[in-house]
This record gives structure tokens, C-alpha cells and sequence, in this order.
């Protein structure tokens, strides 16, 4: 499967503020199914400003989701039906037969026109207008892998070496970010899929906690596969080791979205379980506080039990909250919105 990356050591396309790591291995057309792991998938800007939007598009039979293409990609009729007929179909994951033959097209390499490589170049030059007619089929393949489990595992591509990927990976004042990218479980797949020689400097990267999906049962060769979307920014770690030919080793940890976590808990505000009352909290402040609603806290119940019990559930609990319109106590479960 393709990343964002295409030849040279990096593209400015239109956006000028979208610069991409673009370092590939020694690919062929002829190898291009046995060389999947040998590019590095990584983006010194999010590739998810290329395709914002591609989620509000409705979800379409996979002919409709690339009519974009057709009379442009040479026999994608064809490709197509292959997909579909031979495609993992039914799915013990509850994948459609479209949102399969998806990820199955997706990983049918092995000529210039073919889905893959046509999806890569456009990744590769940057633009958001030669993205925008992929966003049908994004979103048809985005909603297969979906529901599919994450791995835990750490997934691995690799290259030749390269001292400006040396320099992209070492550096702190440049962010990484993830690409879409076909990755092996196993370091020694990738190893193995840089054609060379065996004892040649290499450049092997590692990514934990990327959300990674395993897709060995969806692809033409039943190789084992994960695949990673792009737009997950990366840590780097201080883990970075060399081998017996001095190969670089570097580990990639995605980034937690703390952030996203409290614009969830501010989402949670009081209203007053009175019918009559229509008291409630209009939000806009720190967490854990409503306007509008009294915190009471009573901790004494070796002595004197709690303070009062809840309106709605009756439970004697030792921290409710009292509204000050109409002064009913109640619990948190019982009265948020």
C-alpha cells in the first residue's frame, strides 16, 4: 500500500506550509508486491490537511466511489471486478463486500496504473486538487478498516540509508507525522524487502501505538500486513539502536491526544432534575464546576453518614450537588447532560 511519499528527498506541492519526508526504497515495477515495506511513511506536516472533507462524503459502492477515475486509469473495470470476486468476502469482521474489495484493490500493485501507484503519485504531489477525486474511495476504504481491531504490535518499514532521513528522523525542531503506509510486523520483513546487498547500511523504523490495523486477510497475497493511516503524530524515542552493519534502528510512538480527552468532560454539565425548575448549566468554564449548581461534599460518614440523599435515585452518597434556583440535592449519574 502507498504513503505519502514520492521520489527526491522532499515535495512542496500548492500548500506551501506541506512539506513531505519522501525517501523510497529500491522499488520496481516488477517487485512492487514483494517490496511493500521498503519506503519510510513519514510527513514532516499532517497529510490530513490534503484530504480534510473526505469524511462528508456519503459512503458509495466501490465502482461509484472511483468513477472519478474512470477513462483515466487504464482497465480499472477490470480491477475492480477483481477485487470483488476475489476479495475476503463474507468477513468475520462485518466488512461489506465494497469496503473489502477496497482494501483488496488497494494492495494489487504490479504496474504503473493501478490503483496504489496512481493513489501514491497523487499523496506524492501534494496538491489537495489531485487528492479531492480519491475522497469517495477513502472513505469507503477508511470505513473497512474502521472495523478492524488495532494491533499492539510494532510495525516496521525500511530503506537504504539516507543521510537527510537521518537528519529528518534525528532532528527535534521537525515534526513527524504518519503517512498511509503497508508496514510488516516483523523487522525482518522489512529488512528482507530492501533489495541490495544483505550487508548494506539500511535505515529501519519501527511505529508503537499508531493505531495499526492488520490487514493479512484482506490483501492479494495474504502477506502479513498492518497498515497505518496517515495524520498520527509521532514521538521520537531515545531507544534508537545499530545493528551487527550499522543499519539505524529508530522507534516512533504516536502521540496521545490528550486534549481531545477534556473537550469530553466539558461536554458533561448539571441540569436540575426538577420538571418545573429548567435550571441548567450553560458551560464555558473549568472542569468539574457548573454555574448555577453548589458542590456539596460531606466526608464524615464515620460520624454522621452523608450529607443527604440524591432526588432522583435516593442514595445517601458523600458528594452531590445542589441547585441554587430550587435547592434540590442530587448525584452527578443522575442529573448531567
Amino acid at each position: 500500500m502507498g504513503c505519502c511519499c514520492g521520489k527526491g528527498n522532499s515535495a512542496v506541492g500548492p500548500l506551501s506550509n506541506i512539506k513531505f519526508t519522501s525517501l523510497n526504497g529500491a522499488n520496481s515495477n516488477k517487485n512492487i508486491e514483494s517490496s511493500r515495506f521498503s519506503k519510510i511513511g513519514i510527513s514532516t506536516t499532517n497529510p490530513l490537511l490534503l484530504i480534510k472533507g473526505y469524511k462528508n462524503k456519503p459512503l458509495l459502492p466501490l465502482e461509484e466511489a472511483l468513477k472519478p477515475f474512470n477513462g483515466k486509469i487504464p482497465h480499472l473495470d477490470e480491477q475492480i471486478k477483481e477485487a470483488k470476486s476475489k476479495c475476503h468476502y463474507p468477513s468475520e469482521h462485518n466488512l461489506t463486500h465494497d469496503e473489502s474489495a477496497a482494501i483488496y484493490l488497494y494492495s494489487m500493485g504490479g504496474n504503473e496504473n493501478s490503483v496504489y501507484n496512481r493513489l501514491q503519485k497523487s499523496w506524492a504531489s501534494n496538491s489537495r486538487t489531485q487528492m479531492k477525486p480519491w475522497f469517495k474511495y477513502l472513505k469507503l476504504l477508511k470505513t473497512g478498516l474502521n472495523k478492524l481491531s488495532n494491533v499492539e504490535v510494532e510495525a516496521w518499514q525500511g530503506t537504504f540509508y539516507d543521510k537527510n532521513l537521518e537528519k529528518t528522523l534525528t532532528s527535534n525542531s521537525l515534526k513527524l507525522y504518519t503517512c498511509m503506509s503497508p508496514c510488516s510486523p516483523s523487522v525482518q520483513q522489512a529488512k528482507n524487502d530492501i533489495h541490495g546487498h544483505a550487508n548494506s547500511k539500511k535505515i529501519l523504523v519501527g511505529y508503537r501505538s499508531v493505531n495499526g490495523k492488520d490487514v493479512t486477510s484482506y490483501t492479494v497475497n495474504n502477506q502479513k500486513e498492518i497498515m497505518i493511516w496517515p495524520g498520527i503524530k509521532l514521538n521520537r524515542s531515545k531507544e534508537n539502536e545499530h545493528d551487527e552493519h550499522g543499519s539505524l534502528i529508530f522507534h516512533l510512538t504516536g502521540r496521545k491526544n490528550s486534549r481531545r480527552k477534556k473537550v469530553n468532560q466539558r461536554e458533561k454539565h448539571f441540569v436540575c432534575p426538577t420538571i418545573y425548575c429548567h435550571n441548567y448549566c450553560r458551560g464555558g468554564h473549568a472542569l468539574n464546576h457548573c454555574y448555577g449548581f453548589s458542590h456539596l461534599s460531606h466526608q464524615c460518614s464515620h460520624h454522621c453518614g452523608p450529607i443527604s440523599k440524591c432526588f432522583l435515585c435516593r442514595k445517601h452518597l458523600p458528594n452531590l450537588r445542589e441547585c441554587k434556583q430550587c435547592h434540590v440535592v442530587f448525584c452527578e449519574e443522575c442529573s448531567t447532560q
